[in-house]
């Protein structure tokens, strides 16, 4: 079922195709991060349909599906969890905020462009940098700029994701 096509369904539907999971971790990380929370479980949704234990056939894993590489670097970064393992990322805790935190970092690289940083999430943050910078702050050159038909679908998949979110929960959940 197309996600836009079917908004205008019962509410009840609608709440629970796009629901909040995780809430308890995702609002407070939003919060911490300067993150619109929808904007998150949009990206989880998205990724791994609230299904902490999914797996890419690419290797990444958990909510928010870290490769490996990623994961441990997050883990670095932050200094946390102690004793990490790539297994630590099918922990929603884990996966939550280390998935907040490279938005959030990929968010002020990227001067808080979403399409770049979404690209950025999805393709490399170095190639969203290029394409954000041929572009030159337009949204739709950029879409048009990026040369991974994954990350395009990528983009404009978790933005109307986010906008039925927003619709669905006019305020903060």
């Amino acid at each position: 079922m197309d996600d836009a096509a079917t908004i205008n369904a019962p509410s009840y539907f609608n709440h629970l195709r796009f629901a909040t999971y995780y809430s308890d971790l995702v609002i407070p990380e939003a919060q911490e991060t300067g993150i619109h929370p929808l904007l998150l479980f949009s990206i989880i949704r998205q990724e791994s349909f609230f299904e902490s234990f999914a797996f890419s056939p690419a290797g990444a894993s958990g909510l928010m599906q870290f490769m490996s590489a990623t994961g441990q670097e997050r883990a670095n970064l932050l200094g946390w969890p102690p004793d990490y393992r790539q297994t630590d990322l099918l922990r929603p805790v884990v996966s939550i905020t280390f998935g907040a935190d490279y938005l959030s970092n990929l968010l002020e690289y990227l001067d808080g462009d979403i399409f770049a940083a979404l690209a950025g999430y999805n393709g490399g943050p170095g190639n969203s940098k290029i394409w954000k910078d041929l572009s030159n702050g337009d949204q739709d050159l950029f879409l048009e700029i990026v040369r991974f038909e994954e990350t395009r679908r990528y983009i404009t998949t978790i933005y109307e994701v986010f906008t039925i979110y927003r619709r669905l929960y006019s305020r903060t959940p």
